[in-house]
């Protein structure tokens, strides 16, 4: 059951790979790169939205939550990959990009703190498939 919840919890976080790889990319200078992983983490932040969408309509207000920060997600990747997209090739970070990213990184933090509760406390979650 444990396992399970796990699973589900990491689902919610696929996109924080690539976003991770994003803000290292950026540090490094690499923006151009940093768009592109910023563009593959959209289907992943798209995945994650179905999921917790799913879940919501199974579940209560702990899952209609998630769904809304999962959706916050897709929503600042496409933003902030539009608003790069036009500097690709200066190899330069807009601001907006800048700032989406560091939003993106926040509301998946916030993401993972509201499902701790659920996942430490043994919670009987619904399962989906």
């Amino acid at each position: 059951m444990r396992r399970r919840k796990t699973r589900r919890m990491l689902r919610r976080l696929l996109p924080l790979g690539p976003v991770l790889l994003v803000a290292l990319a950026d540090g490094a200078g690499a923006h151009r790169l940093a768009f592109y992983l910023l563009l593959l983490a959209v289907p992943a932040a798209v995945a994650a939205s179905l999921t917790c969408f799913g879940e919501a309509l199974e579940g209560g207000t702990e899952e209609g939550l998630q769904a809304l920060l999962a959706a916050l997600v897709l929503l600042l990747a496409v933003a902030g990959a539009a608003a790069r997209a036009p500097y690709v090739t200066q190899g330069a970070l807009p601001t907006f990009g800048a700032s989406a990213l560091v939003a993106i990184l926040v509301v998946l933090g916030i993401q993972f703190l509201a499902g701790l509760p659920a996942l430490v406390t043994g919670r009987r979650v619904p399962e989906s498939a």
